[in-house]
């Protein structure tokens, strides 16, 4: 279908499904055009409405789009669940929070360029509001949710520069401690060298002054 069709708007997703979930996540309406290729009325809407750069422009700016051919699985089973009857059929659909799909609008039968645009551009206007709040509530959520992972992210850095101290003053404290021990046993080693000296120099004074006064008694 898209390669029958030159100019259109861009199709997003290769299943409705998928495109009801992209445009659930862009905040977006989803315009739905289902294709029937032997309707009277499609070439000419296919020719004068829906593959002009006007349109593609209008609605790649402003909606997520999806279109399937009825002739095709993923098309009928759109067409059969939207409950299109006439064609060309375009329906304009949003999703809720709670993965419910609703249609706001459907437009069947031959439609010109500009009643078609004027007809999206009402439904903007009218249920726009409500994407407007979604789209807040939901940038909202996710400046709070940041916002939290900022301060998550300042508190285990904290943590972190905190625990970095710890271990350098408990390395410093460490150091500190092997410093003191090395220079003590220094000193008590310097003492003991310095006691064994004078005991030796004192011994060898009282060896001296015993063979003097032998001496004198010969």
């Amino acid at each position: 279908l898209r390669s029958r069709l030159a100019t259109h708007p861009t199709v997003v997703g290769s299943t409705f499904r998928e495109a009801v979930d992209a445009a659930k996540r862009d905040l977006k309406f989803l315009v739905v055009y289902v294709h029937s290729p032997h309707h009277e009325d499609t070439a000419p809407f296919c020719r004068d409405t829906l593959c002009t750069e006007v349109m593609k422009d209008f609605v790649d700016d402003n909606f997520v789009f999806w279109m399937g051919c009825i002739s095709l699985p993923e098309g009928y089973k759109a067409a059969t669940m939207l409950r299109a009857s006439t064609y060309p059929y375009l329906a304009v659909i949003t999703s809720s929070p709670d993965n419910h799909t609703t249609v706001c609008d459907a437009h069947q039968g031959a439609v010109s360029r500009e009643d078609l645009m004027n007809w999206l551009m009402t439904i903007m206007e009218t249920q726009g509001p409500q994407l407007v709040a979604a789209r807040a509530e939901v940038e909202e959520r996710a400046m709070d949710r940041r916002l939290r992972e900022e301060q998550d992210q300042a508190f285990q850095q904290s943590l972190l520069e905190d625990q970095e101290r710890e271990a350098r003053a408990e390395e410093e404290e460490r150091r500190e401690s092997l410093r003191r021990s090395i220079e003590e046993t220094a000193k008590a080693e310097a003492e003991a060298l310095e006691a064994h000296r004078l005991e030796t120099e004192a011994q060898a004074a009282r060896e001296r002054e015993a063979e003097r006064a032998r001496l004198r008694g010969t």
